[in-house]
């Protein structure tokens, strides 16, 4: 297999991720740089619910036989309103499938599917939420494995 750049494999993870759209409903799927100032996560806000992608690097390449293995992480973060409130509990509102739906969504089109022919599954690293200015988010980490011939 010939080599493949993060933007390759990202662009492989968001097409699985497409079909969220239509279930469990997000407004956005698309690709995320990181750390949104303060426009651009108004911008942000606007497009909830949202998936979006990160590639959060490669850790470190091994030699393995004519080939050297390079494992890319990548972070996907499921956002929506949060919902959590005395009166409401955890109930998302009409149109919204709320962050636990979106998740699981995304895990079952992710984990244990390869991104492109040829490369590792992705398999799961961890899964962290936390609440951002009112809005629900959790991070998936996942790693998949990709060869390069020598």
């Amino acid at each position: 297999m010939s080599a493949l750049t993060p933007m390759d494999v990202e662009d492989a993870i968001l097409a699985l991720l497409e079909p969220l759209r239509d279930d469990p409903g997000a407004k956005t799927v698309s690709s995320f740089q990181g750390q949104p100032g303060k426009e651009a996560w108004a911008r942000l806000r606007r497009g909830f619910p949202a998936v979006l992608v990160l590639y959060a690097g490669s850790r470190g390449f091994r030699l393995s036989g004519r080939r050297l293995e390079e494992r890319m992480t990548f972070e996907v973060y499921v956002m929506d309103k949060s919902y959590r409130s005395d009166t409401t509990g955890q109930k998302p509102e009409p149109g919204h499938p709320g962050t636990y739906a979106l998740l699981a969504a995304a895990r079952e089109r992710l984990v244990g599917v390869p991104p492109l022919p040829g490369m590792g599954p992705c398999l799961p690293l961890s899964v962290k939420g936390f609440v951002l200015e009112g809005a629900s988010v959790y991070r998936m980490t996942l790693s998949t494995v990709h060869n390069i011939a020598l």
